[in-house]
């Protein structure tokens, strides 16, 4: 489920929920007396904190009070990583989880690609979903700089198992900070000036070329050539996600193979034997849908993901 909509998970997971349900709930379906007693506590808690009038909610279902606005601040588009801190209390106020906000250290997701394995739906939905509607389609959501308290029911909350600390069924509170918003362009920016790499080459695409081995009297790698490639392919992150430095891969140079773009674009500005690292925004790999990644690996490509790879040409016939 790692690829379906925000909106569509969550009618997944209550159609889930409901199917259980009707086999042990008489009467009122579990789902819904969850949502309306969590519905009937958040408003009370909104009522007795004095934020009637304050208070706003998504279509899903989470509820927000924005309590920085930065109107000239960065906005996330689809594709945008969003970095974020939190803490997060029960409505009597006891801290139950936070990010480490001393060390910086945020959490992170891409607007456009919900997985709960990254972020919880209401986290998601508070963040992205807040905020005017702009283009006549989606709401801006919170901007760079902004924070925003966050009431989460139960529901929205990731499939919690619960704990002492903090009951299954209970709504939470959530106080927002968004610390940062990076575009692709940015984050590879970012990586580039993090390794203090030298970019021998940007095509109009955005493809990086980073040449590590230069061999200027070797031959060009030509159009109709079949170039045998050696390669790691990574996330930004440093995970690899495919990978042949013993074989190579035989490619066909201007064939319409399945190679990504930033592939047809890099491997014929090469020569033989050149070494170079090949850093690409998701528009020229894997774009809004993302990948499996290889069977060995089985470190999955994310929608809009920017990807790294260590390159050789070993031949060119």
């Amino acid at each position: 489920m790692n690829r379906v909509s925000f909106l569509n998970a969550l009618l997944i997971g209550g159609l889930t929920l409901t199917g259980l349900a009707s086999c042990t709930q008489p009467g009122e379906a579990l789902r819904d007396r969850q949502r309306r007693e969590n519905d009937a506590e958040i408003a009370q808690y909104i009522a007795t904190n004095n934020l009637t009038g304050r208070a706003q909610t998504t279509e899903a279902g989470t509820y927000y009070i924005v309590t920085t606005s930065l109107p000239s601040a960065q906005t996330a588009a689809a594709g945008d990583e969003i970095q974020y801190h939190y803490v997060a209390r029960r409505f009597d106020g006891l801290i139950v989880d936070s990010t480490d906000i001393a060390a910086n250290l945020p959490r992170s997701f891409t607007r456009g690609f919900f997985s709960q394995n990254i972020v919880t739906a209401g986290i998601y939905d508070g963040i992205v979903n807040s905020g005017p509607i702009r283009s006549g389609i989606e709401r801006v959501g919170m901007r760079e700089g902004e924070k925003a308290t966050l009431l989460v029911p139960s529901y929205l909350d990731g499939g919690r198992v619960g704990s002492l600390l903090l009951p299954q069924f209970s709504p939470v509170r959530y106080d927002i900070t968004v610390a940062k918003v990076r575009t692709e362009e940015k984050q590879i920016d970012d990586f580039i000036a993090l390794n203090k790499y030298t970019v021998t080459t940007k095509t109009t695409e955005g493809v990086r070329i980073v040449k590590t081995l230069a061999r200027p009297d070797s031959a060009q790698v030509k159009v109709g050539q079949t170039a045998n490639v050696r390669y790691t392919g990574k996330l930004l992150n440093g995970r690899t996600f495919d990978l042949n430095t013993t074989t190579g891969f035989d490619y066909k140079v201007g064939e319409q193979q399945s190679v990504i773009g930033a592939w047809k674009i890099a491997v014929p500005l090469a020569r033989v034997g050149e070494k170079f690292f090949l850093i690409t925004p998701s528009s020229q790999a894997y774009g809004q849908a993302g990948d499996a990644g290889s069977q060995t690996y089985k470190v999955p490509i994310p929608p809009f993901a920017p990807l790294f790879f260590e390159m050789e040409i070993v031949s060119s016939k």
